[in-house]
This record gives structure tokens, C-alpha cells and sequence, in this order.
């Protein structure tokens, strides 16, 4: 069966000195005291075995993640928008794939978050706690309050389902794509292949697209001390145009991701 663990992770990204010491201050970081043990204990797993046949039922038989909030109203309560909790969303989704076994519809990704006791832990309690916290200040409805945390729980799933779906057929296509949620919450990694990582980005009128803007620059400033040096990749797509459907990526964009990236991976090419 193949695995990634977070000591894969630390051997490929923690080897320079900014590595070191972010992985450091987050290990001490007192607001991850529950974080680090569950995230150092993760092994992905699950991921590496669905199929594209997969992915799209899950896309078909979810229910829809933003229910029927609007950007007006989930964009409206800024404390939730800009909310983080310690658990990054990347490690409950997950710690639910692995749990349940597959990537999961909404419905179960809700079912996990709030019933099951490491979801409640990781995402239920904590974004309860702050829709109750809001509701008492007397600043926003707990009507408003949980519909701007449904928009933020909502488009964090579609992102993730994206990720996966760019996973499973990147792989189908030869590459030996590793992901795990050390990677993508603390070094900015959403996926790797040999010493190339990728970044899957979204074009959005909030920032610029191209080689020189958004996350690909921060993730590169971030790991550029690393020995050998890592290449770094990116697939970028058009914002979404469909309300409350996932958004994947084209064939025609995997085909010449893979390419480019597997002949790039190739000895002897370069970056």
C-alpha cells in the first residue's frame, strides 16, 4: 500500500534553515498543542486509491456545500471570514477521508465534523464555539452567523475535492503525486512529485494570477533555501463560473501539467 507520513514530508521540505525554524515554532506554538500529534501521526492513504470514476460520483451525490447562502451574506460576518482555526481545514478534510475511507460527499464531511469525535474536535466544537461567541456579542444573527460559516466550510470542501480530483488523474497520468496535510497547512505544498511541488491555484479578482503573485510566490520564497533545490509548478484555473458546483480542472489542463512536469522530473532536465 502506498503511504505518505509526515516524516516524508520533513526529509523532502524541513532541510534548510527556514524550514527548520518554521517547523520548530509550530511545533511550540501553543495553539497546536492538539494539532501536532494528530497531524504528525497522519498517514495518507486513502487518497492514493480512488479512481476518477470515484471523484465524479462524489461530485455528483454531494449535497450542495453552500447550501443556499449567497456571497452577500457569507462574505458579511468578517470574523468568519478571516477565521483559522487551529486544525486547518486541510487536516480535518483529511483526517475524514481516512476515517470514512474515500473522499466524502458534504453530507458526510458534516457528519464527520460534528458527530464523530476527532471531527468534533477539529472543526464542530471550535466553529461552534465562535458562532456562539459572535450570537452572545449581539453583533450578527446566529442565522447570519451559520450561514457565513457555511460559505466558509462550504468553499474550503470544494477546494479540497479539487485538489483530490487533480491528485487522482495527475497519477492516472504517470506521476507519482504524493500529498499529505503537513505539507500543504505548514510548507504551502499541495502536492508533490520527486523534488517538483505544485501549487493549484484559482484565478481570483482578490489577487494577481501569474508566476510572480499569490500563494506559488510565498511558497517558493519559503522553500528556496532548500539543498538540492526543489522546481516548483503550478496549475492555475479560471474562477468558477457555476454556483455551488466543483470546479475541476480541463483535461487539456492535466494533460499538459503531466507533461510538462513528468518530462521535467526526467534526469538530466531542467527547470
Amino acid at each position: 500500500m502506498i503511504e505518505t507520513s509526515a516524516e516524508d514530508v520533513l526529509e523532502l521540505f524541513c532541510t534548510s534553515v527556514a524550514t527548520r525554524q518554521r517547523f520548530e515554532a509550530w511545533k511550540t506554538d501553543p495553539r497546536r498543542v492538539e494539532v501536532v500529534p494528530v497531524v504528525m501521526a497522519h498517514r495518507t492513504r486513502v487518497l492514493y486509491g480512488l479512481t476518477e470514476s470515484d471523484v465524479r460520483r462524489i461530485c455528483r451525490e454531494t449535497e450542495h456545500a453552500l447550501g443556499d447562502v449567497r456571497r452577500q451574506v457569507g462574505e458579511s460576518v468578517p470574523e468568519i471570514v478571516d477565521w483559522h482555526p487551529n486544525f486547518a481545514f486541510t487536516h480535518t478534510f483529511h483526517a475524514c477521508v481516512e476515517h470514512i475511507g474515500t473522499a466524502p460527499t458534504y453530507q458526510q464531511f458534516r457528519k464527520f465534523a460534528l458527530d464523530e469525535q476527532t471531527g468534533r474536535r477539529m472543526l464542530g466544537d471550535p466553529s461552534r464555539r465562535i458562532i456562539r461567541r459572535l450570537v452572545e456579542s449581539g453583533r450578527y444573527s446566529e442565522r447570519r452567523a451559520r450561514a457565513a460559516m457555511r460559505w466558509r466550510i462550504g468553499n474550503a470542501y470544494y477546494g479540497f475535492l479539487r485538489e483530490v480530483y487533480t491528485l487522482v488523474q495527475l497519477r492516472s497520468r504517470g506521476m507519482d503525486l504524493r500529498v499529505h496535510p503537513l505539507a500543504d497547512a505548514l510548507f504551502r505544498v499541495d502536492a508533490w512529485a520527486g523534488r517538483r511541488a505544485l501549487s493549484l491555484r484559482v484565478g481570483n479578482s482578490k489577487f494577481r494570477k501569474g508566476l510572480n503573485a499569490g500563494r506559488k510566490t510565498r511558497t517558493e520564497e519559503l522553500l528556496s533555501g532548500i539543498l538540492p533545490p526543489l522546481h516548483f509548478d503550478s496549475i492555475e484555473l479560471e474562477a468558477a463560473t457555476r454556483f455551488g458546483e466543483v470546479h475541476l480542472p480541463s483535461a487539456a489542463h492535466l494533460d499538459r501539467a503531466a507533461a510538462r512536469i513528468i518530462g521535467l522530473n526526467r534526469p538530466g532536465a531542467s527547470s
